[in-house]
C-alpha cells in the first residue's frame, strides 16, 4: 500500500511538473509583472483562462500554473472548473479541495480544507469604504485582508466567507461568515452563528448538506 501511494505521488508530481512547463509563458510573465510593477492584470487574465479548461487536464494545468504563481500551492490540491483565484497572495496546503465555480480572494487554506462549489471567500469585510456620500464607492478605496481557513475545515456550497475560520470547523451551505469562527465549530446561517461544536473524535453533519469529499485525480 505504501509503495502504491508513493508511486501515485510520483506520477502526480511528474504531471504537475509537465503542466508547469506547459504554462511557463503564463506564470513567468505574471511573476515578472508582479515583481516589476506589483500589478496583477496578466495573472488575473491567465487565471480566468485556465479556470475554463475542463476535466483532469484542467486540474493539472491549474496546479502547474498556481504552483509557480501563488505564494504557495501544494501539488495535490484540487481547483475545480470555473474557480477563479483572484489574487496571487494565496497559500494552498496539502490535500485541499476547492469545488467548481468558486471565487477566492487573498486567503490561506490550511491542509485538508474542503471548499464546496459556488463558494466566495473575500479578502475580508472592508474591501470597499463607503463613508463619503460625495465620492463613488468604487473610488473610496478599501483594505484587502488575507483570511485564514484552518486545517480540516469544510465550507459548504454557496457560502460566503469574510472572516477567519479556525481548524476543524463546518460551515453550512449558503452561510455568510462575517465574524471569526472558533476551532471545532459548526456554524450556519446569515450571518453565520455557531450552533454546536464538533464532537471529539467524530464528525459533525449539517442537515441537508453532503460532507462527502470528491476523490482527487
Amino acid at each position: 500500500m505504501t509503495h502504491n501511494r508513493a508511486l501515485r505521488s510520483l506520477i502526480r508530481d511528474s504531471l504537475v511538473a509537465v503542466a508547469a512547463v506547459l504554462t511557463a509563458p503564463l506564470w513567468l510573465i505574471a511573476l515578472l509583472e508582479r515583481r516589476a510593477t506589483r500589478g496583477e492584470g496578466w495573472y488575473q487574465a491567465c487565471a480566468e483562462l485556465l479556470s475554463l479548461v475542463p476535466g483532469k487536464p484542467g486540474i493539472f494545468l491549474r496546479r502547474g500554473f498556481y504552483r509557480l504563481s501563488l505564494d504557495a500551492c501544494a501539488t495535490d490540491c484540487h481547483i475545480g472548473f470555473g474557480t477563479l483565484i483572484a489574487h496571487p497572495q494565496v497559500r494552498i496546503g496539502r490535500g485541499v479541495y476547492v469545488g467548481a465555480r468558486c471565487s477566492l480572494g487573498r486567503v490561506v487554506l490550511a491542509d485538508d480544507v474542503t471548499i464546496g462549489s459556488n463558494v466566495d471567500i473575500l479578502s475580508g469585510r472592508r474591501q470597499h469604504h463607503f463613508d463619503r456620500l460625495d465620492t463613488a464607492i468604487q473610488d473610496q478605496g478599501g483594505v484587502f485582508q488575507q483570511l485564514h481557513i484552518g486545517r480540516n475545515t469544510w465550507v459548504g456550497n454557496s457560502a460566503v466567507v469574510m472572516a477567519d475560520v479556525a481548524a476543524d470547523c463546518v460551515i453550512g451551505a449558503a452561510s455568510v461568515v462575517v465574524r471569526p469562527i472558533p476551532a471545532g465549530s459548526v456554524a450556519v446561517g446569515n450571518p453565520a452563528r455557531v450552533i454546536r461544536s464538533v464532537a471529539p473524535g467524530g464528525g459533525a453533519a449539517v442537515p441537508g448538506d453532503d460532507p462527502a469529499r470528491v476523490p482527487e485525480p
